[in-house]
Order: structure tokens, then C-alpha cells, then sequence
């Protein structure tokens, strides 16, 4: 309106709508509906119906009606606001949203009332008539307890005021001072800061951004802030152009935020912000999603990935809104956004500060705190609009739904290609052509060798260049004599390493072929992959398997091993034996009939670090599955430490797999209870060594034997080389037995001629 003008709002346009809101009041309802609370009991030791309050919210209500409105809606959805005062002399803030009708874009004008205004006892004096100041303020300034008649809080009073606290979410609708000396109690404490710079336009000063270990400004907000600094280093922009930079990637974040938003511009916005004291900048931007830059530790730190493959800048795209769901305001997504982070970052790791260092960590939290957004334009209102627990989780398992279909179904057209394009090669075990290397003094070596990739990690002072892939991973496996072929684990060797294809043209140009893709399971499946409670993680655990065989395809190979390290229990009555049994089985019937050239196999572990107990925790458990499964193609893979560890004799195990024996794992140990020691073939137990040589030969054994060693003190070349030429001997040993002699010691149970044929074959 002009001056002096009055104006109406327009027929049949809605009318003003008071709902309660306000930045920290929207986050504080967000994190409480959003985190994983349970019941806490009452004093008569029955269970409560109320929830432990594991939020808590710190402001300063007003002395009005609206602060009624605002201290129930708080309450009501479970937030402690027992640390927060009210102002006898302030009303409430207020916030005026306007909503653009067809697109629900919001703009607002904030009224900061008492939450700016009422923080005397913090030391803030403000620029109005307060209280019982004068009018000679110090413009928001701290000021001494000569200064005020009040108390004023003491650092010591307000680090024991963070200390029970696990993260504090910060915004700027209130004053900066009282967030700074917030962030410093919280530092102190070991505390992770996310400061939100939306609320009032200010500058930051230095202290308060090294405090905050991540900073969270929409596009608009960091333009804003960013410009508030003098850049006087211009020259040393190395985020504003590609140098340093990954072309490709960059290319695909513009390509997905858009034309109207120049990356390079936003990149070194962020990094001016860096440069005065930012650690990781978190970037909202609406419905071209989030960026992340972490936090810079060199002055190379902005290129896109480290030496050490950790991404500097992630993306997440936005989240799809559900089917039959429209924008209708945008109003508190923002807030949605930043308080699902919080959450998830505590919730994905015991200690957050340790999940900042973790690319696959931060990406889980923003693509959950995306979801949560997604879902809050879908209603009008912000707290009316936050979303449930169930809703985001719901939301993200259609999107994964999705994306694992689209997944699959990419890999399925790779693996078509590459086998249009794959020479034909008969007669070679599990895929792949033999290695001249293999050769054996009196003739071909009838087994392919492969060793663990991971173990090329072990010993790093003996290489000169770097070994942080699985790239650098094969180029160094590469160099062992003898090796014939590669077991890749699937999905922890690709993702943004390389593509199968590429993997696959990796191994072609080092004279290596595939042998297995073997399944590690993400974290995320600590509870069970195939057998987990969660039916929505259970069909993801099976597609991820699915993928894995599309993965076999390209590589040229035609076996997917699974060792899930999860699938199992730790205590009695945990779970119900039968239906994790039932699960099993129906999951790798699923999976071999949807790919039946591929031999799945199942390796078991009887007990591991991460599963005292595993569902199939033997030789003898492992093959009634594979006879409950009842698929050709359905097998086992042995690894030796395993079977020591289950208290048996290999060679016997071996025996009596005979055929459905698709793969074995050569090692040894000592073993000690629950202990995999990983050693050399045949440095512990020779003769058991020299006996399970003997009994693949029996049965014909048709794969390629596998080292699953780890030598971490000991040059993990040298090591395959020696297990190479050591299960050589061994071979030669059993080829040059007397099958007669070995036929009447088992006939006659003769115990002194069976140690007497082992003394002789190894020449003691």
C-alpha cells in the first residue's frame, strides 16, 4: 500500500491463518517427531505412555497469547522447554508468510518480539526501551553484571547447560551473541554445532563460524552472508573455475540444479565463507536440492575428491513427492530440511563428529533430510506440515523402490552388452582365460589363483604410489606371479570408484580376469540382511544380491558369492530360528531363479565379531539349505579358517559337498575361539592342508582357489606368491600319492600309515 492507503484482501482468497512457527520452534517439533524415542517408565515401574523427551527446545516466549499457542505446540509433540524463559515486557515474534497461490513459494516478513529481544540475562542489551535499560544500549553487545542489575549467566553456567545435550541446531532469530556463547559451551562439551543462517540478516563473525561444524544457508542466504566478507585473495580461487576441479561431476550437479543457479559462483561463495572460518557448508536449495562442501584441510581440500577418495562436494538430488501429492507450501520445508540432518547425523553414528569424515554418512542424512522437506510442502503451515517418522521412512523406501529398479535394470542392459561382446571361452572355470603365469613346472596348473584384493591395502610403505582404490587395488595385485583372476565385493568395490565395465576393462589391460563377485552387505544391514526385521531392508537386501549377478555378467564371471556378516543373533530368544531359516531359503530361491547361468553359492561363518551366532553356522546346516533351496544352481563356498573355526575337518567338509562345491577360500589359523587368523595355506595345519588338496581332486573340483588371507604385517605380495607356490606343492604332492596305499589306510582306519603318507608326501 502507499501511505495512508488501506487495502483488502481479495474475494474468495483465503483469510490470515495463525499457526504456531518460528525457526527454532519448527526444527525443535521436527527433530521430536522425527528421532527414535521410546516409552520411559513411571515411578511405579510400569511403562508410561509418554516418551522420553530427547529434544529440547531454549527461546524466550512472550507475554501474550500466542506464546500459550507456541509453549502447547512444544509440549504436545514431546520437546523439553524447561531451559527457555519468558519475557515480561516483549510480545511473541511473529512471522508473515506470503504464499504464491500455483507454485506455494513463500516469502515472509519476521517480527523477532521476545525471542530477539528477551535474552538480558545472557548479557544482551537491546536497542529499544528493555526492561530496566537505559537508552544508552550497546547495540546487542554482552555487558557485565556491573553493567546489569541482573545476573548474568556465566560460561561455566551454560557449558553445564549443554553438557547432557548430544547436537545443537542453531538459527539466527535470535541474537548472535547468545548463539555464539551457545556454540562455545557446545565446542567445549565436544558438542556438533549446525548453525541455520536464515532468520535475521547479519554478518558472522569469525569465532561463531570456526564453532559450527556445519553452516546451513539457502542460495539466497549464502549470496547474502558471503558478501558480507571482503574476498581479497582472489587468486587463490581454486573452487570458481575447473582447476582442480572433476569436469564430469561438476557438470552433472549444473546439469542437475539447473541454468538458473551457476555452480562456480555458488562454489566460491562457499569458499569465501570457508576462508572466514566455515567448516562444512551445507547448501539448500529448494527443488534442485543440496550441496555439501566439507570442511577444506588443505589448500587443495576444494577439489571435488581427495587423494584419500572422500568426496569434497556432494550432491543430493531433491526427493520425488509421493504419487498424488502437489506443492502447496513451502513454508518450514527449509526447517524440515535442516532438523532431519540433525537427526539422522546423530542417528547414523554413535559419535557425529566421526560421521562429518564419512561421505556415505552425510549423503544418508541429506538424502533423508531431503525426504523430510519434500514432505512438508505438501500441507499448509510449518509445524502443521511436519512430517512423521513413518512418513519420511515410507517416502524413501518408495524412492529406493525405484531407484533399485532403474538400478537393475542399467546393469541388466550392461551385462547384455558385454556379453554380446565377450569372446567365447569353453572349458575355463568360472570364467575367464588362464594365465601363462599359472603354468606349472610339469604342465598346466588345473585351478585359476586369486587372492584378496583388500589385502593389497596391508603394507602401503612398500609402494611408491598411491593405493586408495580398487583400481590402485588390482594394479597392484597385478603385479603377483601366478595370479590368474580377481573376486570383487559387491557393492563396496564400484559405486563411485568405477563402473562394472570399466572394472572389467581394468582387468583385460593387466592380463586378469573376474573370478566371483562376492556380497558385503553396507552397515545399514547390522541387523540382518536377507533375514532382516524390516521387510522394505529384507527386498533391498535381495535386490542389492540381484545386482551383484548383473555386476558377475559384466565382469565376464558367472558366480555371486554371499557372506552376509550380519545374518545371525547374539542371545538366546532373539529371533525365531525357523522364520529367519524360511527367509533364507526364499531369498536365494528368488535369486537363482531369476539368474540361473549364475552359481550362487552361500559361504557360512559359524561366529564373527558382528554375529555371535549365524543362521547357517556350518558344513553340515550350509548344505540341508542348499538342499531346502533345491536349485541347480545353488552351492557353497568353503573357506577354511571357517571350517576350523567350526570345529571340523576340511578335507571331510569338502567330501561330503562333493559337487555343490562352487568355490573354496584357502588360508589357515589357529584356531583360537571365534578367532579368523587369516594365515598362510598350510603354515599351521599341513597335513589338514595337504588332505583338503586331496579331497578337491577327489571331487573334481571345477573353480578357482581363492586366498582370503590378511597380511597386515607382511608384504601382501610376497604372501600370494608364497600361498601360490605352497598350494602347488601341495598338488603335486597329492598327484604323486599312491591311490592305493591312500584306499587301504582308510579301509583299515590306519592312523600310523596316514601320518606316515603325510611325512612322505611333504618330504619330512
Amino acid at each position: 500500500p502507499s501511505p495512508g492507503e488501506n487495502l483488502t484482501i481479495l474475494k474468495n482468497q483465503e483469510v490470515m491463518v495463525d499457526v504456531p512457527g518460528g525457526k527454532g520452534c519448527n526444527q525443535a517439533i521436527v527433530c521430536a517427531k522425527l528421532s527414535l524415542s521410546s516409552p520411559i517408565s513411571s515411578n511405579n515401574g510400569n511403562s508410561s505412555d509418554s516418551k522420553q523427551k530427547r529434544v529440547a527446545f531454549l527461546g524466550q516466549f512472550g507475554n501474550d497469547a500466542a506464546a500459550t499457542i507456541l509453549q502447547n505446540a512444544l509440549v504436545s509433540n514431546n520437546v523439553d522447554i524447561s531451559l527457555s524463559g519468558k519475557s515480561k515486557h516483549h510480545a511473541s515474534g511473529r512471522g508473515y508468510v506470503m504464499i504464491v497461490p500455483d507454485s506455494g513459494e513463500v516469502s515472509a516478513v519476521v517480527s523477532g518480539g521476545s525471542n530477539l529481544l528477551g535474552w538480558k540475562e545472557w548479557g544482551v542489551v537491546n536497542d529499544d526501551v528493555d526492561e530496566d535499560a537505559d537508552t544508552d544500549s550497546n547495540n546487542g553487545e554482552a555487558v557485565t553484571n556491573e553493567d546489569n542489575e541482573e545476573e548474568i549467566l556465566t560460561d561455566e553456567q551454560i557449558q553445564k547447560m549443554m553438557a547432557p545435550h548430544s547436537l545443537l541446531l542453531l538459527q539466527c532469530e535470535i541474537p548472535a551473541l547468545v548463539n555464539l556463547r551457545l556454540a562455545r559451551a557446545a565446542r567445549k562439551c565436544n558438542i556438533p554445532v549446525i548453525l541455520d543462517v536464515g532468520g535475521e540478516d547479519r554478518s558472522m563473525d569469525r569465532e561463531l563460524l570456526e564453532c559450527c561444524d556445519f553452516l546451513v544457508p539457502n542460495e539466497t542466504e549464502l549470496k547474502r552472508l558471503a558478501g558480507s566478507y571482503q574476498d581479497t585473495n582472489e587468486e587463490d580461487d581454486h573452487m570458481s573455475n575447473n582447476d582442480g576441479v572433476a569436469p564430469k561431476e561438476m557438470q552433472e550437479i549444473q546439469t542437475n540444479i539447473g541454468p538458473s543457479l551457476h555452480l562456480p559462483t555458488i562454489l566460491k561463495s562457499i569458499q569465501t565463507l570457508q576462508k572466514n572460518g566455515a567448516n562444512n557448508v551445507l547448501v539448500t536449495l529448494g527443488s534442485r536440492g543440496s550441496i555439501l562442501i566439507k570442511t577444506p584441510t588443505t589448500n587443495a581440500a576444494a577439489t571435488f575428491v581427495s587423494s584419500h577418495g572422500r568426496k569434497s562436494i556432494l550432491y543430493q538430488p531433491p526427493c520425488a513427492l509421493p504419487a498424488g501429492r502437489n506443492v502447496v507450501d513451502e513454508t518450514g520445508a527449509g526447517d524440515c530440511y535442516r532438523a532431519a540432518f540433525a537427526v539422522a547425523l546423530l542417528e547414523h553414528c554413535h559419535n557425529a563428529h566421526d560421521s562429518m569424515e564419512n561421505d556415505e554418512v552425510l549423503q544418508r542424512c541429506m538424502k533423508f533430510a531431503s525426504a523430510a522437506g519434500a514432505l512438508a510442502v505438501t500441507k499448509k503451515g510449518a509445524v502443521p506440515s511436519v512430517p512423521s517418522r513413518r512418513e519420511v521412512e515410507e517416502l524413501l523406501s518408495a524412492e529406493k523402490a525405484a531407484a533399485n529398479n532403474d538400478g537393475l535394470e542399467c546393469l541388466m542392459n550392461a551385462a547384455k552388452d558385454a556379453r554380446a561382446q565377450a569372446a567365447t571361452l569353453e572349458g575355463v572355470p568360472r570364467g575367464g582365460s588362464r594365465n601363462d603365469a599359472a603354468e606349472d613346472d610339469d604342465g598346466k596348473f588345473p585351478f585359476l589363483f586369486g587372492s584378496r584384493i583388500n589385502s593389497m591395502k596391508d603394507r602401503l610403505d612398500l609402494v611408491d604410489s598411491p593405493v586408495a582404490t580398487p583400481h590402485d587395488y588390482l594394479q597392484r595385485q597385478a603385479t603377483i606371479r601366478g595370479l590368474g583372476c580377481v573376486d570383487f565385493n559387491y557393492p563396496q568395490h564400484f559405486g563411485d570408484y568405477w563402473t562394472p565395465a570399466e572394472a572389467r576393462k581394468a582387468l583385460d589391460d593387466v592380463n586378469l580376469v573376474a573370478g566371483a563377485v562376492c556380497l558385503r552387505y553396507p552397515s545399514k544391514f547390522a541387523r540382518g540382511a536377507m533375514i532382516h526385521p524390516d521387510a522394505e531392508l529384507r527386498r533391498e537386501a535381495i535386490d542389492i544380491t540381484k545386482q551383484a549377478a548383473e555386476v558377475a555378467r559384466i565382469l565376464g564371471c558367472n558366480e555371486v558369492v554371499v557372506w552376509s556378516a550380519y545374518d545371525g543373533y547374539d542371545y538366546p530368544f532373539q529371533v525365531s530360528y525357523q522364520e529367519k531359516w524360511d527367509q533364507i531359503v526364499q531369498a536365494f530361491q528368488e535369486c537363482c531363479d531369476a539368474y540361473p547361468d549364475i552359481k550362487w553359492s552361500l559361504e557360512f561363518k559359524p561366529t564373527d565379531e558382528n554375529t555371535r551366532f549365524f543362521t547357517v553356522p556350518s558344513t553340515g546346516a550350509a548344505m540341508l539349505l542348499v538342499k531346502d533351496i533345491d536349485r541347480p544352481n545353488m552351492g557353497l563356498t568353503l573357506d577354511m579358517g571357517h571350517m576350523l573355526m567350526a570345529g571340523e575337518n576340511p578335507g571331510q567338509s569338502i567330501a561330503m559337498v562333493g559337487d555343490k562345491l562352487f568355490g573354496i577360500q584357502l588360508n589357515d589359523g589357529y584356531t583360537r575361539l571365534a578367532a579368523e587368523d587369516g594365515m598362510m595355506f598350510g603354515s599351521i595345519h599341513p597335513s589338514i592342508a595337504l588332505e583338503a588338496m586331496y579331497q578337491l581332486r577327489q571331487i573334481d573340483f571345477k573353480g578357482h582357489l581363492y586366498f582370503d588371507t590378511f597380511p597386515q604385517r607382511t608384504d601382501p605380495v610376497k604372501e600370494a606368491e608364497y600361498n601360490i607356490r605352497r598350494v602347488k606343492q601341495f598338488w603335486r604332492a597329492v598327484v604323486k600319492m599312491d591311490s592305493d596305499e591312500v584306499e587301504r589306510i582308510a579301509r583299515e582306519h590306519d592312523a600310523i600309515g596316514a601320518l606316515e603318507l603325510v611325512d612322505n608326501a611333504l618330504g619330512k
